[in-house]
């Protein structure tokens, strides 16, 4: 193959993937939440180096996961719960080895993750205001009451068999799946649980471009969550579509500060017995700066990345800030 050709491949890859993002965004623009009112993956999880895979190794990963949010309307354990604040501390422990093996041209890896401890606090508060002064009453009697409470303990578990890297060029691409086992703590009967009690696949996509000259960086993650009935309630939580993105700058000594991000949308609806609010589709779009460190301590490779994300629209989830501290170091 001549070298114009392998220049060209990496730019086709990224022209592809773009492609692929642009198409999704377009044809799950029309928005009519998932059980409650979140997800399984954890939304701003990818940042800078999306598709960047490592040398071959082990690998750990630690993120710190606050997030803290409002919201209206909420599907939960079998009921309906109204004007929900919710705020949700997660420390995340990531394993990941990646391979020599070679498969397709790509350094063959395998993953998993665990939030070992949850932290939740929610607190459900609704007034009503109807023209009807009896009604309000009763709705105010029966719904207008105000509850907390705190539970902790394990979280669902991920499992990620197949991840396959690849560096060509400017471009780093990673195409892998990831497994979602429902072990954490979860009661129908309880407000607040720590797993949410349902098996999901979901492929994922992820793209960096970065110039090593100039130290500009654009990476985007994809993926696609496939969600399987939660039994205790009879709620099947419909797919789900993310999109993470960061644009930045590396700047010297290993800094690099930018823009990060991510899309959110629900793209088939709820079903099932329980879904008493129907389809009930969600969507959140977030921005936010982060900022991350790269370096070596005794040979070993070492990461630091902090970020924010503000929710700027959000529809049938909870809707809030969230901020993400991650330590990730090479073995």
């Amino acid at each position: 193959m001549q070298r114009g050709d392998q220049n060209a491949r990496p730019r086709l890859a990224a022209v592809i993937f773009l492609a692929i993002s642009i198409s999704a965004l377009g044809s799950i623009s029309r928005v009519q939440g998932a059980e409650s009112g979140m997800g399984l993956y954890f939304l701003g999880y990818q940042s800078s180096m999306a598709g960047y895979l490592p040398d071959p190794g082990f690998y750990l990963r630690n993120d710190f996961y606050a997030y803290q949010g409002n919201a209206g309307v909420t599907p939960f354990s079998g009921r309906v719960e109204v004007g929900l604040r919710s705020r949700l501390i997660t420390d995340l422990v990531a394993g990941t080895y990646v391979t020599p093996l070679k498969i397709f041209g790509a350094n063959y890896a395998l993953g998993i993750i665990w939030a070992s401890v949850t932290n939740s606090f929610l607190k459900g508060t609704l007034q009503f205001n109807t023209r009807y002064p009896r009604v309000t009453q009763f709705l105010d009697r029966r719904y207008g009451r105000s509850e907390e409470g705190s539970y902790t303990g394990v979280s669902d578990l991920v499992v990620t068999p197949i991840n396959l890297g690849w560096h060509l060029g400017q471009f780093h691409i990673m195409v892998f799946g990831n497994l979602y086992a429902p072990v954490g703590s979860y009661n129908a009967e309880r407000r607040l649980n720590t797993g949410l009690n349902r098996w999901a696949l979901e492929p994922n996509v992820a793209v960096t471009w970065l110039n090593p000259k100039s130290g500009q960086e654009v990476s985007l993650s994809l993926g696609y969550t496939c969600n399987f009935q939660n039994p205790a309630t009879q709620y099947t939580t419909g797919n789900e579509f993310h999109l993470e993105y960061f644009l930045g700058q590396h700047l010297p000594k290993g800094f690099t500060l930018g823009l990060a991000g991510y899309i959110y949308q629900q793209v088939t609806g709820d079903t099932g017995p329980g879904a008493t609010l129907g389809a009930f589709h969600g969507q959140t779009i977030a921005l936010g700066p982060c900022l991350a460190f790269n370096g070596k301590i005794s040979g070993h490779a070492i990461g630091l990345n902090a970020r924010y994300y503000n929710e700027l629209k959000v529809k049938n989830r909870f809707d809030g800030q969230a901020f993400f501290l991650t330590l990730s170091l090479g073995l």
